[in-house]
């Protein structure tokens, strides 16, 4: 199980469901499509983002990815 840390990281993202979470999992994703909204994966997160967008974060470095344009943190 990963480490949890107190600020987003993509090595924490998980495409299934933790042991002992798959219920509320497939809960969640159940009302997730209800509303059109979809889960990102890994895959999808850590794509890069196109060449010239700039995100103000003190956590990403050039290239930047999917990840980085949503969970970004600036302090």
């Amino acid at each position: 199980m990963p480490e949890l840390a107190a600020l987003p990281d993509l090595s924490s993202v998980t495409d299934t469901a933790l042991p002992g979470w798959e219920e509320e999992y497939r809960q969640i994703g159940q009302v997730l499509d209800r509303h059109d909204i979809a889960l990102l994966g890994s895959q999808v997160l850590s794509l890069p983002l196109e060449a010239g967008l700039r995100v103000e974060t003190v956590l990403g470095s050039v290239p930047y990815s999917v990840f980085d344009a949503w969970f970004h943190w600036m302090d």
